[in-house]
């Protein structure tokens, strides 16, 4: 937030006006009695605040020379009977440890105390946002949990109950709608006869400070706060301040009159000597891990006015929810700044400010964002398909980081060295090399680039022969024509010498049911057709019978030995053997098979 350093300021006011009000820093009374009364100070430690290292320090600061004040009016502060605590709220609220329940009449050890608890929170500001701080109370503004914790500290018979709400911004927590605010004030402090809620805003910026106003004057409550034993009645009037001098005295008199410690107004606070002008026209320019900025010096201001003196400037970017993160140039009043440490692939805004002998001024956002991004990843592990005198290679897409373009590079001496390269555009993930040698291996590897440099190199491909024809791009392919032809001769010529060896000479004769007899010829596939009498369906002979007519299919083994198939199935008999089997109407026979080895005349029939 760019309220930051009045905001800073206003605290270190504010502050001061407890201490001059509840502290007894002017003359005080001391014929009347004082008026009981219970102040909660509650501060606002959400990261807005805390992610300012400059206001932070300066703030803590403030509460040093506070503190150290404390210690030396003690007296007036322990006449006073008027009891503090200090809470500290963000997402979440909590005392401030060892400062709650602080009742300052007649004690110099809770004095002492008080004393103590400032410079402690003055501490725990120069620290700033941590992960403790975070985890502790978050980081966000809840005013619902604020107003929860402070009315703790409010005893039910309290006369002058009082909360001030120091704030740097509106109520902006996830998960407590605006809407809840009001509701939990009601349940909170409705019910209280006398009770007042001061809200402290500091609207910096003139764009909202009509809504943030709106807002805390809404959240105001003054009801039935008594006058002091010297008739000084409550008041509140303003919620918004625009600048730190106005928040401090204000917040100053209005303790006054809710303590009723003091008869008098406080002292003016010095007023800081003005801000610079705000800067404008910022430039950003992402790089690898970081952002330039580049922006103008403020506008002339009115004639004859006189400028307020540069003496630094603070640039700082943020990705939105995160912390701030400064630029590191130290004391500069160049115009150009640069901002490191970033995390490439996020998205930040980025403001700066111009810094016055009084601090920084109103802080300036650039008008766009800008995403840092780093080389691009290494392209994965490429293809190759072989061509004749080129090689095409294909990688997949490279996501992310802003890539233009590709370079592609072969080697033909297995990575030793890179003579033949090819940049292609971010679309082409598919190149050609051309102008390589035919039956030579290469090897290709693969870049990715963009505005940031160049990406490592990608692992290497298979190796891959440029080659003009089938036998070329495979030196194998020939070889193994080779041995196959062997191969395919050599199992030629064992299936015409197993052919040669397995063939038949002689002749066979096949009696069939003792009394059918016939030759049925020579060679290794023979058959049998029986003939049948129409009339009686029986058998009358048999006759050699080859291919679909013939009932039994025989093969004549060297070994003298056959095989019969007939429409039961197939078997091996010996010479001579019977054997039974069927004929094509499912007659069955009794037959007997004789070879011989002298070649018959010619083949006989016989019917009977």
């Amino acid at each position: 937030m760019r309220r930051l350093g009045s905001a800073a300021n206003a605290v270190a006011a504010l502050v001061i006006g407890i201490v001059l009000v509840g502290g007894g820093l002017v003359s005080n009374v001391a014929a009347q009695t004082p008026d009981r009364s219970d102040v909660v100070l509650v501060l606002d430690f959400s990261a807005s605040i805390l992610e300012d290292s400059t206001n932070r320090n300066r703030f803590a600061a403030a509460l040093d020379r506070i503190a150290d004040r404390v210690d030396a009016t003690s007296a007036d502060l322990i006449a006073g009977d008027a009891t503090v605590s200090i809470v500290r709220f963000a997402t979440r609220a909590a005392d401030y440890p060892g400062c709650a329940d602080l009742h300052l009449l007649g004690s110099p050890a809770t004095v002492t105390r008080f004393a103590g608890c400032l410079r402690s929170v003055a501490a725990a500001y120069r620290v700033g946002i941590g992960p403790a701080l975070t985890k502790a109370i978050g980081i966000d503004t809840n005013y619902v949990a604020a107003m929860t914790q402070a009315a703790r500290h409010l005893p039910a018979d309290a006369i002058r109950p009082a909360v001030i709400l120091f704030t740097d911004g509106k109520h902006d927590v996830a998960g407590v709608p605006v809407s809840q605010v009001l509701p939990a004030r009601d349940r909170l402090f409705g019910s209280r006869t006398a009770f007042a809620l001061l809200p402290v805003g500091m609207g910096l910026d003139p764009k909202e400070r009509d809504a943030l106003a709106a807002g805390l004057e809404g959240l105001r409550v003054i009801r039935g706060m008594p006058a002091c034993v010297t008739g000084a009645t409550f008041d509140w009037p303003q919620v918004v301040f625009e600048t730190a001098d106005q928040a401090g005295n204000a917040v100053a008199v209005a303790l006054q009159d809710a303590t009723c410690t003091f008869t008098v107004a406080p002292t003016p606070i010095p007023t800081l000597p003005p801000a610079p002008a705000p800067v404008q026209g910022i430039r950003l320019s992402a790089g690898d891990g970081r952002i330039d900025l580049a922006w103008s010096p403020a506008a002339a201001g009115p004639v004859g006015a006189s400028p307020v003196p540069v003496l630094d400037y603070q640039a700082r970017c943020h990705t939105g929810d995160g912390p701030w993160i400064e630029s590191t140039e130290g004391v500069s009043t160049a115009t150009t700044a640069t901002v490191e440490g970033l995390t490439n692939g996020l998205e930040y805004q980025c403001e700066v400010a111009a810094v016055g002998a009084g601090g920084p001024g109103a802080w300036t956002a650039a008008v766009a964002s800008a995403t840092p991004v780093g080389r691009p990843a290494a392209p994965g592990k490429p293809t190759l398909a072989a061509l004749s005198r080129a090689v095409q290679i294909s990688i997949a897409p490279v996501a992310g980081a802003g890539v233009t373009g590709y370079q592609f590079e072969c080697s033909s001496d297995g990575g030793g060295t890179w003579t033949d390269r090819l940049d292609a555009a971010a679309d082409s993930t598919t190149a050609q090399i051309d102008g390589l040698t035919n039956g030579v291996d290469y090897v290709c590897r693969a870049y990715a680039k963009n505005a940031i440099g160049t990406s490592d190199a990608s692992p290497l491909s298979d190796p891959m022969r440029p080659c003009g024809s089938a036998l070329e791009c495979n030196r194998l392919l020939l070889p193994g024509l080779g041995v196959l032809g062997v191969l395919l001769f050599g199992g030629l010529l064992a299936t015409l010498i197993a052919l040669y060896r397995g063939r038949t000479t002689g002749y066979v004769v096949a009696v069939a049911d003792v009394i059918h007899t016939a030759n049925i010829g020579h060679g290794s596939n023979l058959g049998i057709a029986f003939v049948i009498d129409p009339a009686t369906r029986k058998a009358t002979g048999i006759v050699a019978e080859k291919g679909s007519h013939a009932d039994l299919r025989i093969r004549r083994f060297r070994d003298g030995r056959f095989q019969v198939r007939d429409r039961t199935g197939r078997r091996i008999v010996a010479d001579g053997e019977p054997i039974v089997v069927a004929d094509s109407v499912g007659v069955r026979h009794r037959l007997i098979l004789h070879g011989f080895d002298t070649n018959a005349a010619s083949p006989v029939a016989s019917r009977r």
